[in-house]
Parts: structure tokens; sequence; C-alpha cells
């Protein structure tokens, strides 16, 4: 049998069985810049900011970060682990308290129309719906109540022996191949085809978990997202 024609049958087959169980079907959601139309993190930091939680040693740092990065010489990581560092001996049930009045006034008014319309068809489809972002777990869970997502992978924050966030994540940050590590792990626990299944991204950051799924899609693509998805075919919401 030729490549093709395998191919071809592979196709086939995950998409009889997609039809046939839809639960082994599942849309992976980006949060920024995706489900989201904004950057989270972004807005986040300004709230910080505005109320004087920022000192301007950690302002600088970040403005280091972010320079080093359009240079090439820090990657996506590193940005992440510098803005991380903002949480070093803090107590995590300020933030997790204060979560809920953060997603009513600037997360919720900022959610994407298109995409958000996309995962309710997925959900009305039967597919399990996953929420795949680099962004921080304890303000991630009221998304996750108010769009009735099923399963979320994200950012952990670690706590100390003291009970205070250390500044670094627990386990790794949920960026790039590490998206599609847990991805396959979730596939594996809950019986999803990931060749079946659909992902929803923006960056190139999203190139390795779009070409693990059977159904690659971009939203508000990033130039070199675009380009890549151009070269290889993939959908455009």
């Amino acid at each position: 049998m030729n490549e093709a024609k395998r191919k071809s049958i592979m196709g086939l087959e995950s998409t009889m069985i997609g039809v046939g169980n839809p639960r082994s079907v599942a849309a992976f959601f980006d949060f920024d810049e995706t489900l989201l139309a904004i950057d989270s993190a972004s807005v986040g930091f300004k709230v910080l900011r505005e109320q004087g939680y920022l000192t301007k040693a950690f302002m600088v740092k970040m403005m280091v970060a972010l320079f080093l990065k359009k240079l090439g010489v820090m990657n996506e990581l590193g940005v992440a682990r510098a803005m991380l560092s903002f949480y070093r001996g803090r107590d995590i049930q300020q933030f997790v308290d204060s979560a809920q009045d953060f997603f009513q006034e600037y997360l919720k008014p900022n959610f994407a129309p298109g995409v958000i319309e996309k995962l309710r068809w997925h959900q009305e489809q039967g597919h399990q719906t996953v929420l795949v972002t680099g962004s921080i777990d304890y303000y991630l869970k009221p998304v996750m109540d108010e769009l009735e997502l099923e399963h979320l992978l994200c950012t952990h924050l670690e706590l100390g022996q003291d009970g205070l966030l250390t500044g670094r994540p627990k386990g790794p940050i949920c960026v790039g191949e590490v998206k599609v590590d847990l991805a396959q792990e979730l596939a594996e626990n809950e019986g999803i085809d990931l060749s079946a299944s659909y992902g929803y991204g923006n960056s190139e950051l999203d190139i390795p978990i779009l070409k693990r799924l059977g159904h690659p899609v971009i939203v508000n693509p990033t130039p070199g997202l675009r380009a890549y998805a151009k070269n290889h075919g993939w959908s455009e919401l």
C-alpha cells in the first residue's frame, strides 16, 4: 500500500471514529488572543500596577526581558519565568479571592464572539472541550465555569514550605511542546483521538499542538503562524 493511500485510509478511519463516538473528539482552545480577544497577562499586570503591586525593579526586569525577546536573545519561556517571579513570597489566596472580579470586569467582556460560537458548536456535537494555555490556573477557573469547559491544561504556581508562592511554576510552563505532552496525556486518560480532534491557536507557539491535531484552525494569527498555516493548508477562523 502506498503512503498516499495509507494516509487516506487513516484519515477516513479517524473521521469514522469521530462520527461514531463524539466523545472521542476534543476541541483544544488556546486562551490569550484566541478564545479571549486580548492578552490576559498584559491586562492583569496593568491592573496590578495600578493597584501598586508592581515594584520599579520588577517593571525594569520585565522591560529588559521583553527587549531581549525582541532581539531574539530570550524566548517566550524565559519571559514567562520572569513574569512568574512577581509572585515570589506572596499569598496565593489574595489572587484567588480577586479572580472572580477580574474575570467579570476584564475577561468576560473580551471573549472573542466567533471563537465562542465554535466552542458552543463543539459542545452541541458532544465533543470534549479543553482550554490549553500558558496562563495561570487561579484566574482561569471562572472562565472554565462560565464557558462550561471540561478540561484545563495550564501553568500552575509553586507553593513553598512556608505556604507562600515561590515565584516558580509547579511543573512545566504550558507552552510549545509542553502543550503537546499534556494533550497526549489527557487523550490517553479520556479516550480522545487527537487525529480526529480540533485545535484553535493564534501564535507560532501553538504550532506544535496544532500539528498534532487533525483539524488545526488559526485565529487572529501572528504573521509567522499565518505563513506556516498557509503552507500547510490550515483553516483560518
